[in-house]
């Protein structure tokens, strides 16, 4: 478990790391785990198939070992050139993706940094995703996160504190 991971900071990952449709169902999920007023929550068979599969896409993705740094680094880039990814509300992987392809500058910065629009949603997506999953933020029923980024989280801890943080400061 990643225990120095409070709840406002996934709730930002949850607002920012990734598509809106997937980050609402978390949200959902959330309130399933605690129960409100005593009725039960959502659960993952209640979400719809598109947002469950790029959930469980996300859940999958391999990190590199090196994405925590890299990725920290692009975040830090974009903010000191003003780009900010866009809103992904109610968007899929493959329309958010699409859609940052078309942010002027983003591309060969996210090159400079290894990075394809792709690879960096996916990246960023799965980042949240096993944040979410190591604090018990996900509805029942979906698959637990990649067990080599759970190791890679668990090995490099700074590392996720970092990027965590580099996510905190979007740029104004």
């Amino acid at each position: 478990m990643i225990r120095n991971i409070t709840g406002g900071l996934c709730a930002l990952l949850l607002a920012s790391a990734f598509p809106l449709s997937i980050s609402t169902a978390c949200a959902q999920g959330v309130q399933s785990q605690t129960e409100v007023d005593g009725q039960p929550g959502n659960s993952a068979a209640q979400m719809p198939p598109q947002v469950r599969a790029d959930i469980t896409r996300a859940m999958q993705y391999p990190l590199p070992a090196d994405f925590m740094n890299r990725a920290s680094a692009t975040l830090g880039e974009l903010s000191q050139n003003g780009i900010q990814p866009p809103s992904s509300q109610g968007m899929s992987l493959a329309a958010t993706i699409h859609q940052m392809t078309r942010i002027s500058g983003l591309e060969p910065i996210l090159r400079e940094h290894g990075f394809t629009p792709e690879s960096f949603v996916m990246g960023m997506t799965a980042f949240g995703m096993t944040i979410a999953a190591s604090n018990g933020r996900l509805p029942a029923g979906l698959p637990s996160p990649n067990p080599a980024n759970v190791a890679l989280f668990q090995a490099h801890p700074e590392q996720v504190n970092a990027l965590m943080q580099a996510m905190g400061n979007p740029p104004h």
